[in-house]
């Protein structure tokens, strides 16, 4: 009980009192004064102890929602059987991507080839090595897909394999390799992987990113003469 309710039942009772002295001493007048009075502190103490109940009855609400933490190391990609290999120990941790193919299929051969001129510019004066690195973090345009191709182009009058990813260069075939692929071009079922390595730095200089495809060549169909250093699965 509230402080204020018991002071007020105590006058109530005091004036209920001094309006009964009132009658018996024939002051009628004096005693219905102090009836009155003994009314409203009665009253007074009713309201206050009324307060009191409501407020006890009141229940406090405690919101029971709970919400994810969104997963930031999801990754939603459409690789056309292509993956991003995060591996580095030298960058910053990335999204975990799916592996190297686990399982090969005997129809296929598989070639593994290191892309060249990752560190070069593109004549639209993009940079490789941000395109690189935007893919190896699933930064945009790499964070739903990435479409890896082969394009051919003339440089200084020869041939040349350009390697592309959503239609930007990241590099190139080695020279080397140039008789190789246009014997086989055709004979390619898909780039089926792709590796993007390096980043971060080394006492104080910073990694160069570096680029591997996978390419998986038709066995029952199969290419001339493929390089031994390139087998995977034969």
């Amino acid at each position: 009980m509230k402080k204020k309710t018991i002071v007020f039942s105590c006058l109530a009772a005091l004036f209920l009192l001094s309006s009964f002295s009132g009658f018996a001493g024939g002051l009628v007048s004096g005693g219905v004064g102090c009836l009155v009075i003994c009314g409203i502190f009665a009253f007074l103490a009713f309201r206050s102890a009324k307060s009191v109940t409501e407020t006890n009855m009141e229940v406090p609400q405690t919101p029971n929602r709970f919400t994810p933490h969104p997963n930031k190391s999801s990754f939603s990609q459409s690789l056309h059987d292509n993956t991003v290999n995060t591996d580095t120990a030298k960058a910053p941790a990335a999204a975990p991507v799916p592996s190297a193919p686990a399982q090969r299929q005997s129809k296929y051969i598989f070639a593994p080839i290191k892309v060249t001129g990752v560190t070069f510019n593109n004549d639209d004066g993009s940079s490789r090595q941000l395109i690189l690195r935007k893919l190896h973090f699933h930064d945009s345009p790499f964070n739903e897909y990435a479409d890896v191709e082969i394009k051919q182009y003339e440089y200084k009058g020869q041939p040349a394999y350009g390697v592309y990813v959503n239609n930007m260069q990241i590099g190139n075939i080695p020279a080397d390799l140039i008789p190789f692929i246009q014997d086989n071009i055709e004979r390619i079922e898909s780039i089926s992987y792709i590796d993007v390595y390096g980043g971060g730095q080394k006492d104080g200089k910073p990694i160069s990113y570096g680029c591997k495809i996978t390419l998986r060549f038709l066995k029952d169909n199969p290419p001339i003469n493929v390089p031994d250093t390139l087998k995977i699965n034969d």
